[in-house]
């Protein structure tokens, strides 16, 4: 079918007239994007001077970043600033094989750190909205804040923390080791080749050591339960932990300071809180504040499972002569320390000695003491009698655990067997 020219032409009319209105559509709505991405800008800035907060920008990116200088006399709960720089000179004379030895570092190396995240979650769909970090110098603590004003931005909120860190030499950290430092990580990957490469940092991580010494005493070993409990500080008013990423996510919608001002205040909280946590935990370690007989046991403890026997041997005298529930405790461990090192005779008078003092530890303690006896002095008497001892202690303890009993019966009554083998062989 052949189409006449005026068709042809009318036809043409109309396909430019549908290109033009789809390219007049497709500008309205650039016009409009980049309306609303000047109206965006126009908050963030606003924003950024409310939180006092200085926008860098990265490329077409940018993020909020605080900054301040705080005097080395300013006082964090029990301690000052300016604490840190005898403190890490303590630790040169110390054990450097302590997991919180600074032995080789200055106090201007160590880099105070905490987030702020999305999620708990592991994926990569959990994003660091915020970081804050802190470190030593001379004229005071600078604390530096970076706030992500969203998703696209992600370069220049590495950027910026990334080239702020970089000569800096350990990482002191609550929970960082298994939560922070493996987030950062993750979400570097997307970023990583517009931004400085991670540093190789070491790494404090208090909530490990935190809960060595206070564990038992602490209903949960979070950093505000230990900031209250046991560095008596308090905070006034709180953002919440699980209200942070509402109220983020709230923020990139409409970005008002008043929404991540709290959540700003909550992490520089935590970052102080670390300096003073930091310190305490080294001065209890150094022996620098007197440690109740709790925590001298644990820290003795951890000096032997790190090697430093000599240490911990010299903390469970210390603690031998003092009434206390670890007064046992701490015979026992030295009395295991000597028998490895061959002083069975030492080690056998303190074991008895822990026996008279224990309470929940007889049957153990009946148990070391016969092996002792019997394999060391091949005296198997007396290796029966505390065999025996411990067998009715076991039953003391155990009256109405049946399963319990039989398996423990079988393995004590082995031993009784052999002993009575060996009595009547020696005889």
């Amino acid at each position: 079918m052949i189409v006449s020219l005026t068709k042809k032409l009318q036809l043409y009319r109309k396909q430019l007239h549908d290109q033009n209105a789809a390219s007049r559509q497709q500008a309205a709505q650039h016009l409009n994007s980049a309306e609303h991405e000047s109206e965006t800008d126009q908050e963030i800035q606003k924003a950024a001077k409310q939180l006092g907060a200085e926008l860098c920008r990265f490329e077409d990116q940018y993020v909020l970043v605080h900054s301040e200088l705080l005097p080395i006399n300013l006082k964090i709960g029990p301690y000052l600033i300016r604490d840190l720089f005898p403190l890490v000179n303590a630790w040169q004379s110390a054990c450097e094989k302590h997991p919180l030895s600074a032995k080789g570092l200055h106090a201007e190396d160590l880099l105070f750190f905490d987030t702020e995240t999305t999620g708990l979650g592991s994926g990569t769909g959990q994003m660091i909205f915020l970081i804050g970090m802190a470190r030593l110098t001379r004229n005071g603590l600078e604390l530096s804040q970076y706030l992500l004003p969203g998703p696209g931005h992600e370069a220049a909120f590495y950027d910026a923390f990334l080239t702020d860190c970089r000569s800096l030499k350990n990482l002191v950290t609550f929970n960082g080791k298994a939560f922070d430092w493996p987030r950062v990580k993750t979400r570097h990957q997307f970023v990583r080749d517009q931004v400085p490469k991670l540093p190789s940092f070491g790494h404090f991580d208090l909530l490990h050591a935190s809960r060595r010494l206070w564990k038992k005493r602490l209903e949960s070993v979070r950093l505000q339960t230990v900031e209250n409990e046991i560095l008596s500080m308090g905070r006034k008013a709180d953002v919440p932990g699980k209200m942070a990423p509402f109220l983020y996510f709230q923020f990139l919608k409409h970005p008002d300071a008043d929404l991540v001002k709290g959540i700003m205040e909550h992490n520089r909280e935590d970052v102080l809180t670390l300096i003073s946590l930091y310190i305490h935990l080294s001065n209890k370690i150094l022996n620098r504040v007197e440690a109740d007989p709790e925590e001298q046991y644990e820290i003795a403890r951890w000096d032997e499972q790190i090697g430093d026997r000599e240490h911990a041997q010299k903390l469970w005298k210390e603690l031998i002569p003092k009434k206390s529930p670890y007064q046992s405790k701490a015979k026992w461990r030295l009395a295991e320390l000597y028998k490895r090192e061959g002083e069975y005779l030492t080690s056998l008078d303190l074991f008895k000695s822990a026996l008279c003092d224990s309470g929940d530890d007889q049957v153990p303690l009946c148990i070391e003491t016969a092996k002792l006896l019997e394999h060391q002095f091949k005296d198997y008497t007396h290796a029966l009698y505390y065999t025996k001892q411990a067998l009715e202690y076991f039953y003391q303890r155990h009256p109405n655990d049946l399963d319990s009993v039989r398996k423990k019966e079988v393995e004590y009554l082995k031993r009784l067997n052999r002993l009575d083998q060996r009595i009547g062989n020696n005889s």
